[in-house]
């Protein structure tokens, strides 16, 4: 092989090539970015307009509709959903994977102000138009709390998120909870109307009032002078005595109309950290940027913010993806390692202790010249790239073992180093290079994994393709120059002590091992067993395949036949609060305290909604409870359960569900768990108990939800009912929770239908309004700043800007007599009484409207316990009975959510698989330039699923659509390395005219040695990852649990026992269905030669005598 020879020629540079791949390697391993999911581009565009004060219906109407109109256009469109709410309109457009973002993001600015013209004029502010990344949620969150206050938690809370922001590779830290301050002047109605001056005179008074003004420049003697206007107000006391009016040719003040607080803004969200008053920040990075250099900067900041801070005030981590990636790298690092050792422990008794470092080091060059690749290709170090390199690396030597214990073998026969590693080498390359292609093959479908699953999963084949392609590099050039300049053999074995040609070698027949002691000579005795009993050996083949499948389906598969993503214990979780519409942030809180106690074990009544505070015991019941890890070490917990650590509450006055990719509501009950290795039992255990505990609340609608990871794919039930009576979705809603609620382990149900929201209608009578010249939007004007309230002006202290807002007294804001004395301004500067141009009732309007590609739609959700039943299994139960439900003309139900996803991904899998087996059969039909030798490997790869099942079996697991599926794949890729370089060097024994069947012993006994150290070290390095121990090297101690392993144990359960029956498949039913095949074919061609003699031979000796002149036509 050129390139191998050329390596061993030039071995030097080729060390020297190595030592570049370490220096480098390690310098782009170490400034790779970290993050905990992969960078992910989800085509989403949202479009936000708030417009207060509105309802629902009429922000459907006036902003949402005229919206989705202009939008109807747009190329490449999968999905537009769309929430009207009072006071704001929410619109999601979801494009096909692989859309432009920046083209689309224009192209929806560009439809939105289109629309522009036909939304209402006194819009506060124009739609704001971005896009999402999911790459964008927060890395870490924050809780502050302490005694100092809320006020006081929010200013320290504000300066440190500034602070935060300042760091490189931060995208903003937000800042949510707490109290922030405020200039209100407060209108007192009466004296407006005693006074005849409109409340909207305020925006134009305070505006115009509250700046600094210039008045150019002077010149007095030799000097130039700025003239100087000062107006900003310096105290909020300067506002009493600006002038806003007249009233019997005397001045009317502020004062006489109106007070001013400086106060805070009324609460709209309250939040807590185990019972204690608390305000949270969430810091986002930028795309690309390493988590953990951000998390350590951050805490660095911290540690010197923190000293200066009230006494008492604590911070503290609910979130700390850092802290995740942190486990995930030390993870691959312990893997490595171990791998090396494993490798090198194996190796040893085979090849010697220095031949077996040889093979070893081909572990960390590939892995550092990945690294290097992965680098230039912009790849973060994320945790599907993470598992990619550990699934990788018992793959990595499978190369190295090959060549190098070929050049070993030739050494043992007396061949020189340089010589072995040259003719060694080449004489495998070609099945070396075959088997990789074949194993890259199997993984290159799967980079055009369609949707948001694809983007995800895409740096499982990519990360797997650059690593193996570098192991194959190292593998055919520095391996060989490596043995060519340490390689040792032991004393006494080159034959007779003398050098011998390797060309010559090989022109004469190089001779296969010899058959010698107790593990070969078995090995052998079977083999020839099984020789003279093919036609049984490949039906116990074919039955031991389905016996396997047979036995998961009886022991697993009848009861949880598949699964889209494994379960796995929560880290955190969400007890949900959907509230009836209307209420108020006392009576939300009310509930969510009540949620609180019953998480930590101190449940109230259910019956009954306690007033606000709880008083002494709500704080008594948050008394630290004492409880112990698994590792014997106590922690002071908030409640009874032992492996909660923090209990975190918000309510807010918002509506609206989760988004697509949160999982908690506005108003939510967060539980963090501890890690993994800290914990005595399963969270989903206490989860449970949770769950048992707060479904008896009354007040509102309780739901538990985990936080999921990977991407979002929404609940395992997802119903989406469309239609237009709204009234009617509700009703079909109710009726299909009813129907669902009787299935099985289907729990957590819930839908977005709001019955009515309770409103105050003003019906402007229009003849009347046009008599004064007004408008529905001047009143509506009048009425917002009224009652809502309008920012009118900024004061500044010092850096921080407060806002100046008019609006009435609470207590005037919570009657509606004060409307009938409500004057509104016409353009002429009369003041009309609203009761004059309108008329004041009590109606019902409808909640939030959800719309999907432009229909009304009430979404049903529920999630399933999926330790008990796969999410797939329990929706198709919930559809045989749905199907029974009668459905209204013009209305339709449609399954979405994960299911979506699922049917994605199980049509692209099964395609991918058959184009991967395609792939591998064509690139071992040019390898053999032969058919049948290939569909002998292909039946080998058939013939492994068996060990599949049988790994499924043992861990009692479903059918993973995502990873089973691409372990199997994976398995498709590996299993036939070993059966290329078995038939390559049976075909080469044939060629130096060995008998079939001492050609396949003999190939058999010489290849059994790389192909059991082959599948030990994949298998090997795979370990880790199905029981979660392995060894840390950074604390020097066994590591009992892993948080990936989780994720990735059936991925890895797969190749394992794939690989476990692979194995005995290439040694044994391998060279079976050779030795068949060739007899066979030699059958077929004896058969030919007899059907030649007895038919085709006469007839040609007929047809000859036919064709002969006779005498007569001569003459």
């Amino acid at each position: 092989m050129i390139v191998s020879d050329a390596a061993v020629k030039s071995r030097v540079s080729v060390m020297v090539l190595a030592v570049i791949i370490l220096v480098f390697g390690t310098y782009c391993y170490r400034v790779l970015p970290r993050e905990s999911a992969p960078d992910i581009t989800i085509p989403n565009v949202f479009i936000s307009t708030h417009y207060k004060g509105v309802s629902s219906a009429d922000i459907e109407t006036s902003i949402t509709i005229p919206i989705e109109k202009k939008l109807k256009g747009l190329d490449r469109v999968k999905k537009i959903e769309s929430i009207s709410a009072e006071g704001q309109s929410r619109i999601n457009i979801e494009f096909i994977p692989g859309t432009d973002i920046d083209e689309v993001l224009t192209k929806v600015k560009d439809k939105v102000d289109a629309a522009m013209g036909d939304l209402p004029s006194d819009l506060e502010n124009d739609p704001a138009v971005f896009e999402i990344n999911v790459s964008e949620q927060p890395i870490v969150i924050f809780s502050l709390s302490g005694t100092c206050g809320n006020a006081c938690l929010k200013k320290i809370a504000d300066d440190l998120a500034d602070d935060i922001e300042a760091i490189p590779g931060v995208l903003e830290a937000e800042v949510s909870g707490g109290l922030e301050r405020e200039i209100r002047i407060e209108v007192d109605p009466d004296k407006l109307a005693y006074y005849r001056i409109p409340i909207t005179r305020f925006q134009r008074v305070v505006a115009s009032e509250n700046q600094n003004t210039s008045g150019g420049a002077i010149t007095l003697g030799d000097g130039r002078y700025q003239l100087r206007v000062p107006g900003e107000f310096t105290t909020p006391e300067e506002l009493f005595g600006l002038v806003v009016g007249t009233f019997n040719g005397r001045p009317v003040y502020l004062k006489d109309l109106a007070t001013v607080v400086d106060a805070y803004k009324e609460e709209t969200s309250r939040s807590r950290l185990d019972g204690r008053e608390a305000v949270s920040i969430s810091v986002k990075k930028r795309v690309g940027e390493n988590i953990i250099s951000i998390s350590d900067r951050i805490d660095q900041l911290i540690a010197v913010r923190q000293p200066a801070w009230p006494r008492g005030t604590e911070i503290t981590k609910l979130i700390n993806q850092a802290r995740e990636i942190r486990l995930m790298v030390a993870d691959l690092e312990n893997n490595i390692i171990s791998g090396l050792i494993l490798v090198a422990v194996v190796l040893f008794f085979a090849l010697g202790p220095l031949n077996a470092m040889l093979v070893a080091l081909a572990i960390p060059f590939s892995m550092l010249l990945s690294f290097i690749v992965l680098y230039l290709l912009d790849i973060t170090l994320n945790m599907v790239v993470l598992f990619s390199l550990t699934l990788a690396l018992g793959m990595l030597v499978d190369n190295a073992i090959v060549i190098v214990e070929n050049i070993y073998r030739y050494m043992q026969q007396g061949v020189p180093r340089l010589e072995a590693a040259m003719q060694a080498t080449g004489e495998v390359a070609w099945p070396v290079i075959g088997s990789t292609i074949t194993t890259l093959v199997a993984f290159f479908p799967m980079i055009f994994w369609p949707g948001i699953m694809g983007e995800f999963m895409k740096y499982l084949p990519i990360t797997l393709i650059v690593t193996l392609t570098s192991s194959l590099f190292v593998a055919m050039v520095i391996n060989p120059a490596l043995t060519a300049i340490f390689m040792k053999t032991p004393h006494g074995e080159n034959t007779g002590g003398h050098a011998v040609n390797a060309g010559k070698l090989a022109a004469s027949g190089e001779q296969p091992v010899k058959i010698k002691g107790i593990f070969l000579t078995l090995y052998a005795r079977f083999l020839g067993y099984t020789l003279r009993h093919r036609i049984p050996t490949i039906l116990v083949s074919f039955a031991c395949l389905v016996l396997m499948i047979e036995a998961w389906l009886l022991l697993v598969g009848l009861e949880k036949p598949v699964e889209f993503f494994p379960a796995i214990d929560p880290k955190n979780a969400y007890v949900n609060i959907d509230p009836p519409e209307g209420a108020n942030l006392e009576y939300l809180d009310r509930i969510v305290r009540q949620v609180e106690l019953a998480v930590i074990g101190a449940g109230v009544d259910p019956g009954t909604l306690p007033p606000r505070p709880f008083g002494a015991g709500y704080q008594a019941a948050y008394t630290p409870h004492p409880h112990k890890k698994a590792g014997g070490e106590t922690f002071d917990g908030p409640g009874d359960l032992d492996d909660i650590e923090h209990v975190y509450a918000r309510s807010a006055r918002a509506s609206g569900g989760a988004s697509s990719f949160t999982a908690n509501l506005p108003n939510h009950v967060g539980i963090q768990f501890l890690d993994l290795k800290d914990r005595d039992h399963s969270s989903a255990d206490d989860l449970e108990k949770v769950r048992d505990r707060v479904k008896q609340i009354a007040g509102a609608r309780i739901t538990v939800a985990e936080a999921k990871e990977g991407p979002p794919t929404g609940p395992p039930i997802n119903i989406e009912i469309s239609g237009d009576d709204f009234r009617i979705l509700g009703r079909l809603a109710s009726q299909i929770e009813a129907i669902i609620a009787q299935v099985p382990f289907v729990e957590d149900i819930s839908n977005n239908y709001m019955a009515s929201l309770p409103s105050i209608r003003v019906r402007i009578d229009r003849q009347r309004a046009a008599m004064f010249d007004l408008s529905t939007n001047a009143v509506g004007f009048a009425l917002k700043t009224a009652y809502n309230g309008l920012d009118v002006s900024t004061y500044r202290e010092g850096d921080d800007d407060y806002d100046i807002v008019v609006r009435l007294p609470r207590a005037d804001r919570n009657v509606t007599d004060v409307l009938r004395k409500l004057m509104i301004p016409t353009p002429s500067g009369q003041l009309v009484p609203l009761t004059a141009i309108a008329s004041i009732d009590y109606v019902g309007t409808l909640g939030d409207i959800t719309r999907i590609n432009h229909e009304r739609t009430v979404t049903v959700k529920a999630n399933v316990d999926e330790t008990r039943a796969p999410g797939a299994v329990v929706r198709r139960q919930c559809e045989a009975l749905l199907a029974r439900l009668p459905i209204p003309p013009g209305y339709q139900l449609k399954f979405t959510g994960e299911f979506e996803f699922q049917q994605e991904s199980e049509a692209f899998l099964a395609k991918a698989f058959m184009v991967a087996i395609f792939l591998i059969f064509f690139t071992l039909v040019t390898l053999f330039n032969s058919v049948s030798q290939p569909l002998i490997i292909m039946t080998s790869v058939a013939l492994s699923l068996g060990g599949a099942f049988l790994g499924l079996i043992v861990i009692r697991s479903p059918f993973g659509i995502i990873m089973s599926g691409v372990g199997v794949i994976s398995l498709a890729g590996v299993v036939v390395n070993n059966a290329i370089v078995l038939i390559d060097y049976t075909n080469k024994l044939r060629e130096r005219n060995f008998s079939l069947t001492d050609a396949v012993v003999a190939a058999g006994a010489t290849r059994l040695r790389p192909v059991l150290l082959t599948a030990v070290t994949t298998i090997l390095g795979l370990i880790p990852m199905v029981t979660g121990v392995s060894y840390d090297f950074h604390i020097m101690a066994i590591s009992w649990v892993s948080e990936s392993t989780q994720w990735w144990r059936s991925m890895a359960i797969v190749v394992i026992f794939g690989l476990l029956i692979a194995t005995f498949l290439t040694l044994v039913v391998v060279p079976v269905l050779y030795s068949l095949i060739v007899t066979t074919g030699e059958a077929m061609g004896r058969f030919k030669k007899w059907i030649n003699r007895l038919y085709w031979r006469p007839y040609n000796r007929w047809v000859a005598s036919r064709s002969k002149p006779s005498p007569g036509a001569a003459e």
